[in-house]
C-alpha cells in the first residue's frame, strides 16, 4: 500500500481540498480520485511526485543565469 495526496482543484487550478488517502497502486488511486473529483479537475501525488494532473512533479526552479554585461 502507498499513500496519495488527491487534490481537487478549482476552475482557477488552484487547489481547492486535499485528501490523504492509501492505495496498492498508482492506477487505483487515480481511479478513486477520478469518483471523488467527479467533473472537477484534480491531481494525484505520491509523496514529491504528482502521477496525474496538471503537472508531471513538482516545479523544479531554473538556475540564474547572467546578462552577459553583469560579469
Amino acid at each position: 500500500m502507498h499513500d496519495y495526496e488527491i487534490r481537487i482543484l478549482r476552475a482557477d487550478r488552484s487547489t481547492n481540498a486535499v485528501i490523504e488517502v492509501m492505495h496498492i497502486s498508482d492506477h487505483a488511486a487515480i481511479r478513486a480520485a477520478q469518483k471523488i473529483a467527479e467533473a472537477r479537475p484534480f491531481e494525484v501525488w505520491r509523496g514529491l511526485d504528482c502521477i496525474y494532473g496538471r503537472n508531471t512533479g513538482p516545479v523544479t526552479p531554473q538556475p540564474r543565469t547572467r546578462h552577459a554585461g553583469l560579469l
